[in-house]
């Protein structure tokens, strides 16, 4: 089962990333060079309110820094994704450089970093 995440978008449209949370980081050694697949869920504004459903499946590089993951521009060109929004993402699975895959929290979903109140 993957870690699902609420947090806002870093970066400008159509740069945007997002921070993983420290442990799950630590956990499993996510690092520059790793990719991370991942569902962007929905967009949210700072109120809970959805803005736009998405449930688009990306792989996520992380390249500038250990720890952040950029979303692929053209997905967000082609979605027309607000880039200060925020999102909800699921994390699925770790790619490491020698294209190992491991899958983030195993049998169990995580919920973290939900930074603003969820409407249903």
């Amino acid at each position: 089962m993957p870690e699902r995440i609420i947090q806002r978008a870093r970066g400008f449209a159509p740069d945007i990333y997002f921070i993983l949370p420290f442990d799950t980081k630590k956990q499993f050694n996510i690092k520059k060079g790793c990719k991370v697949e991942c569902t962007l869920v929905k967009a949210l504004d700072s109120d809970g309110n959805i803005i736009q459903e998405i449930n688009r499946k990306v792989t996520c590089e992380v390249k500038a820094r250990d720890g952040w993951i950029y979303v692929p521009p053209k997905i967000i060109q082609e979605l027309n994704l607000p880039g200060r929004e925020y999102y909800e993402i699921t994390i699925e699975k770790l790619i490491t450089p020698d294209g190992a895959k491991v899958e983030i929290y195993p049998n169990e979903m995580v919920e973290k970093e939900a930074k603003i109140p969820m409407k249903k």
